[in-house]
């Protein structure tokens, strides 16, 4: 979970009208208030304060119920970023929870995103969530630009490790801070069974997978027992230490990891590699860049994964590899032969979706 501080509080005006009965006004108060917690729909400067998510673990609740209590303390001197003014130290208060592969108790990673780094200010916050026996990572974001980016140039530990464990398809998986890590872990375990079974391994070992926006590499390494080489492609710097660090956990050796923008591929893209057999790409919410998809149609792998998020996006980039792109005189060469929906986010409009793409 991903909690905003704030200097402009959001709350609503409940009118007491019909007895019992509260009517609760769509127009918004701003108090001057400090507030922690989740945006409020539409505002970037607008922070609804939450005292419990009902989202995250127990351990992660007792995180934010702590801060909450310690960080408005005027003794302590911590200030919200206002995000007009430009000035203020606390950006954002990152809780993920992990697992724990010798004993499977819940880890607790939390990460201050500031805007400048100032160890000792932070020190009686750190303090205090390290009393809770789950916490095994204090981590210190630093993001000294104006931007509202929860991802900082710079990273310190301020306790434990540098990391959590989680578990996932018989695997053991390490997550920093910054490291993209599917959020609801049961439910990821059904949707990289639906995605190993789309992509249909022989598994004689006999083939090459590519593995594109791998993240922390979970899908590939997943694969790998059954595949010849795993080829995992990523933009983020740390998830690529993560996911080689992932395969050396694992004891799996038939895998790479390489840090790249799969957004500003060139001529050169490719050539690194063998033929994939089979390509899996799990893009973010924009989908797939031109020149990805270019790619893909030029290099024809006998069966495509495609993994989104968006399904926006997922229906563009499966028309165009099924059906081209006339105004860039690209033939789509691609048959759409399942579209699988997962519900990784229970109580919202999002949805995942599986799509299997067989060359025609």
């Amino acid at each position: 979970m991903e909690f905003s501080f704030g200097t402009k509080r959001w709350v609503q005006k409940e009118l007491k009208d019909k007895g019992e009965e509260v009517e609760v006004k769509q127009e918004t108060n701003e108090t001057d208030g400090y507030a922690l917690g989740l945006h409020a729909p539409g505002f970037f400067d607008k922070v609804l304060h939450v005292q419990k998510c009902f989202l995250q673990s127990e351990p992660a609740d007792k995180v934010l119920a702590v801060v909450q209590e310690t960080w408005m303390d005027p003794a302590i001197g911590l200030t919200p970023y206002d995000v007009h003014k430009h000035v203020g130290f606390l950006k954002h208060l990152m809780i993920r929870t992990g697992r724990n592969i010798s004993t499977g108790t819940p880890e607790v990673m939390v990460n201050f995103v500031t805007s400048c780094y100032k160890p000792d200010v932070l020190m009686p916050l750190v303090d205090k969530i390290t009393k809770i026996p789950e916490v095994v990572s204090v981590i210190n974001n630093v993001n000294s630009s104006v931007g509202n980016s929860s991802v900082g140039e710079q990273e310190y530990t301020l306790y434990g490790k540098p990391n959590i464990t989680e578990m996932l398809r018989g695997l053991a998986f390490q997550i920093s801070a910054n490291s993209f890590f599917q959020t609801n872990t049961k439910q990821a375990d059904v949707l990289y069974k639906l995605i190993e079974d789309s992509a249909g391994l022989k598994g004689d070992g006999s083939e090459i997978v590519l593995d594109l926006f791998c993240g922390t590499g979970t899908i590939g390494l997943t694969f790998a027992r059954r595949a010849k080489h795993i080829y995992g492609y990523e933009v983020v710097p740390e998830a690529i230490e993560d996911a080689r660090k992932n395969a050396k956990l694992n004891g799996i050796n038939n895998a790479t990891f390489v840090q790249g923008d799969l957004n500003k591929i060139n001529e050169s893209f490719g050539k690194e590699f063998p033929k994939p057999d089979i390509i899996i790409s799990d893009p973010n919410r924009p989908g797939m860049h031109m020149k990805l998809i270019k790619w893909l149609l030029e290099v024809k792998a006998p069966r495509i994964v495609y993994v989104s998020c968006n399904p926006a996006t997922c229906a563009r980039d499966l028309d165009y590899l099924c059906h081209g792109v006339e105004e860039k005189d690209l033939r789509g060469f691609y048959e759409l032969k399942s579209v699988i929906p997962v519900d990784m986010f229970p109580h919202t409009p999002h949805i995942e979706c599986v799509c299997l793409l067989e060359l025609r």
